[in-house]
């Protein structure tokens, strides 16, 4: 190699080994400005206990980058890019500050909070998610002023009470917005200034989206404050101002007005704020102890003409329509048996309804589950269906997202979606009565002001917590002790008073032309009907409340339940969970097991909590519309009732309706609504024949469900002398004969009995073929009579729940005595084996002739038992050939064990052979 050659390869190793070591300075250079860095943001984080997080930073940047306005507490960990904007008012366009999150994680969401202590509290908008790399949020100050940024990470499905939410870096942010502080509050007073009073607003959607700024006690905005001295200002798509009502106010009214709110506990934070305001600082000493804090049933609070009502209702307990009988179990205990939570439900709805002098005037109302699958439609729907016509009051509903834990986290256009959503849902309701709030909206700008403050922003928890704050209040100069705190409780009782009293000018006017009320003189009343525990949840009708005058007064202990009664069978735990949720005290696992899952191992536990039953006659009390509403069955005036027909499925029904309609009487049943007929949506009543070729006459209601009866209710069936029905037909005994019926249009009840082994047998074996029938289940076909028994207990005590109107699975003796009862005084009662005897029985007691030989004619014709092989009378009796249960089997013993119906069973049989001395009492009269 040439001397050249080898200079020119000695310089170029030596120029690779000086890019070599310059690269490695350039790689140690980084590595030590990146530790300084960490180290710099651990100190920091230390000092002012941040959640160390490297991978998640802040950004802040405004849209115009003209001009810089915003001065930051900490520059060297904040990248800005041009800050600028302008306060709300100004004609420029640059108004929104953006906060981009970088680098988030996956399956983490995060809540940007926006305040100014006592002067302001808000909430960032997601705009922009996981997109790029970044999350953007959006936020739009209302006046200049100095403001702190906190932004928290909320890990998704992590639950439990001791769970903090961690802030992140470089929370809390201190940022400074313009400088001309009174422009934009002149602004903010304007907005209060033109608004007109909420409750005077009769756009349905007034608060489908709701949205607007929390302004605090050290800021002036003008109008009314809550008693913290906050004051919430809607935006201008609300366009309308909360009004605030004090003691004295509510104490003044002159007439009485009643408020009842119907949820679970985030909803009672309303109803006890509402109490908060009603009550003295003497009265509501302890009601942190008391029933009305601590009831999972009714409480009623009345002080002079102002009633408030609390009735648990846990909505998320309701099943979907068509769904299978389920129970539910949360963690190791039952929170919903196989009873349909929804009816009991229903019938609470009902009772608000029941006397028309004690309507309430405000309903407070948890619609459901919302989000995506709009769950609540199918309960919501039906409740403002039923509304009595002449009712003037509000109802307004609440949803899912009411809730600190819940409200703020969705992307703007999730908001938007689910606003319109609420729009075009209140327009098909079309019922200007009926109010809709937002929770998203209403939840998101309070998160960190809930019952367990900041640290657990993801925390189950309520808007309300306990407190005791003394509260001055300005127009009286009386100071009230304060002892449920909450901002967004205290806005929604304000609300609803606003709704109760009407706009605050006038009513006070009104009660200003009247003599001063003397607050100290008025007696405070409570009244409730608490369970002792929580789960199994419960909603009760016509509670028996026991009641108390005076203070609130600490709930007496609870002595703990130590029975095995509400735990969770089993072949429940075995199954996976369904979902979980936290809860205040615990992490909760929820499992739905449908009732067909208990397997034969379960067939020896009775399907009823039967109880010795400690009651004689006399204390057993008929419910007051049965007593009202349905003739004695000792009462001799056969004219002035409309017979009503008890229908039990698989007991002759079908053939003493065919027996009534060929003896020419007009029938009220399913028929007169079937859509094929035309006439199920006209408001008036109309007779008509649905069938060419027999001349049957119906009434265009359906008497066979709950919907149907309130809609011949509301076009007075009963009471109609043109139509006129002849028959009433409905196995609904109970909802029918309250709705139906009334004090001075009586029914008279006559029923066909058969013993309840031989019912549960032909309802097995007919239901398995039946495909004309909503009940139909062809699945049958692929069990035993035997397994089937095993499964279905619930069908054993069919009958005795339709009379007492109790799920199935709290039936106790108890309630045997007043099926008896109701059976002995209401209703005249036939038996299936006794078949032509029972009709003759039921003609004399409902006073129909049926001497001619027309009527002869139709009474021999289908009133003969079927013969093997006679398919015509099969089909007019709806008999349907099966095999025979043998008394004292097998299956005779597990269709009869613990069954009520059973011992109800033996009772008629008795008092068939009584009720024969009232058919011969009747008999002579008729014929003298």
């Amino acid at each position: 190699m040439t001397a050249p050659a080898l200079r020119w390869r000695e310089k170029r190793r030596t120029r690779q080994l000086m890019l070599a070591l310059a690269f490695a300075i350039v790689i140690l250079i980084g590595a030590l400005l990146e530790s300084s860095k960490v180290e710099r943001r651990r100190k920091l984080a230390e000092q002012e206990h941040w959640d160390q997080d490297d991978d998640v930073v802040i950004k802040l940047q405004s849209e115009d980058q003209s001009s810089s306005n915003i001065e930051n507490s900490n520059d060297d960990l904040v990248e800005y890019f041009g800050t600028s904007f302008r306060v709300v008012g100004d004609t420029a366009a640059t108004d929104e500050l953006q906060i981009e999150i970088l680098n988030p994680k996956p399956k983490f969401q995060y809540s940007v909070t926006i305040e100014a202590p006592r002067k302001y509290t808000g909430t960032a908008t997601l705009i922009s998610s996981q997109h790029d790399g970044k999350m953007v949020y959006s936020w739009r100050p209302s006046f200049a002023s100095t403001y702190v940024i906190l932004v928290h990470e909320l890990e998704r499905n992590r639950y439990g009470p001791h769970v903090k939410t961690p802030l992140v870096q470089p929370s809390p942010l201190s940022i400074t917005i313009g400088t001309n502080q009174t422009k934009g509050l002149d602004s903010l007073k304007e907005r209060a200034q033109k608004m007109i009073p909420c409750q005077s607003v009769n756009d349905t959607n007034v608060f489908s989206t709701f949205d607007g700024d929390w302004i605090g006690p050290d800021i002036n905005v003008g109008g009314d404050t809550l008693r913290t001295g906050w004051t919430f200002l809607p935006t201008k798509t609300m366009n309308c101002k909360f009004e605030t009502f004090s003691y004295e106010d509510v104490l003044s009214l002159p007439e009485k007005k009643s408020i009842y709110v119907i949820g679970t506990s985030k909803e009672r934070g309303v109803f006890l704020s509402l109490v908060d305001l009603l009550l003295s600082s003497d009265e509501k000493l302890n009601i942190n102890k008391s029933v009305a804090a601590q009831c999972w049933g009714r409480v009623n609070v009345t002080k002079g003409n102002f009633e408030l009502v609390y009735q648990d209702f846990r909505v998320a307990q309701f099943e979907l329509e068509n769904t299978e009988d389920y129970i539910e179990c949360h963690n190791d205990l039952i929170a919903k048996d196989n009873g349909k939570f929804i009816d009991n439900a229903t019938a609470v709805w009902h009772e608000l309804f029941q006397d028309e002098s004690s309507w309430p005037s405000v309903i407070l109302m948890l619609s459901g589950k919302g989000g995506n699958n709009w769950n609540f439609d199918y309960h919501t729907r039906s409740f403002v269906e039923t509304l009595p016509s002449s009712w003037n009051g509000t109802l307004i509903f609440t949803d899912g997202y009411f809730s600190p834990q819940l409200g703020g986290l969705s992307a703007r256009d999730v908001n938007e979606k689910y606003s319109s959503k609420l729009e075009e849902y209140l327009q098909t309701m079309n019922d200007h009565r009926v109010r809709w709030i937002n929770g998203k909206g209403l939840s998101k700008e309070m998160r960190m002001y809930a019952e367990f403050g900041p640290e657990f922003v993801t925390r189950s928890q309520h808007f309300h917590r306990f407190c005791n704050e003394n509260i001055l209040d300005d127009s009286t100069g009386n100071t009230n002790n304060m002892r449920i705190c909450g901002n967004i409780t205290d806005l929604m009782a304000q609300l609803l008073l606003g709704y109760t009293l009407g706009e605050k000018g006038p009513y006070l006017e009104k009660i200003h032309q009247q003599p001063p009320v003397e607050t100290k003189n008025i007696t405070l009343s409570t009244c409730w009907d608490c369970p002792k525990k929580l789960l199994p949840f419960h909603i009760t009708p016509n509670p028996l409340l026991s009641c108390a005058e005076g203070p609130l007064n600490e709930r007496e202990k609870v002595e703990d339940d130590t029975s095995t009664e509400h735990t969770c069978p089993q072949v429940c735990m075995n199954q996976d969970i369904s979902w979980k949720f936290g809860s205040q005290s615990d992490v909760v696992e929820v499992r739905q097991c449908p009732v067909s899952i208990l397997d034969s191992e379960t067939s020896s536990e009775s399907p009823v909590t039967v109880v010795p039953s400690a009651l004689d006659d006399k204390s057993v009390q008929l419910p007051k519309w049965i007593e009202t509403n349905l003739a004695d069955v000792s009462e001799e005036d056969q004219t002035s009732f409309t017979p009503f027909f008890w229908h039990i499925p698989k007991c002759a029904g079908t053939a003493i309706q065919n027996l009534y309609f060929c003896m020419g009487l007009t029938l009220a049943n399913q028929v007169g609504a079937n859509p094929n007929f035309g006439h199920e949506e006209e408001t008036a009543l109309v007779e008509f024949k649905p069938w060419k070729r027999v001349d049957w006459s119906v009434i265009n209601v359906d008497t066979t469900t709950k919907e149907g009866i309130l809609r011949a209710q509301e076009m007075g069936l009963v009471q109609s002398k043109e139509p006129r029905v002849h028959l009433v037909v409905s196995g609904e005994f109970d909802f029918a004969s309250e709705h139906l019926f009334d004090g001075t249009h009586r029914g008279r009840v006559f029923s066909m009995f058969k013993h309840p082994v031989r019912r549960l047998e032909s309802l097995f074996y007919y239901l398995q073929k039946a495909t004309w029938e909503t009940t139909y289940h062809p699945e049958w076909k692929d069990i035993s009579l035997v397994d089937w028994g095993k499964q279905h207990k619930g069908e054993k005590n069919w009958i005795v729940h339709k009379l007492v109107n109790k799920s199935v699975k709290s039936l106790t003796l108890d309630d045997l005595e007043l099926a008896k009862k109701i059976v002995r005084e209401k209703i005249l009662v036939g038996l299936e084996d006794k078949f032509a005897e029972s009709i003759h029985r039921f003609n004399i007691y409902s006073g129909i002739d049926d001497s001619s030989d027309e009527r002869q004619s139709c009474i021999s014709s289908l009133v003969k038992e079927p013969k093997d092989g006679d398919k015509r009378a099969s089909r007019a009796r709806n008999a349907d050939p099966h095999p025979k249960v043998e008394k004292g089997s097998e299956v005779w013993n597990i269709l009869a064990k613990d069954s009520l119906d059973v011992l109800l069973y033996e009772y008629i049989e008795e008092l068939y052979e009584q009720q024969g001395e009232v058919i011969e009492m009747l008999k002579m009269k008729n014929s003298s």
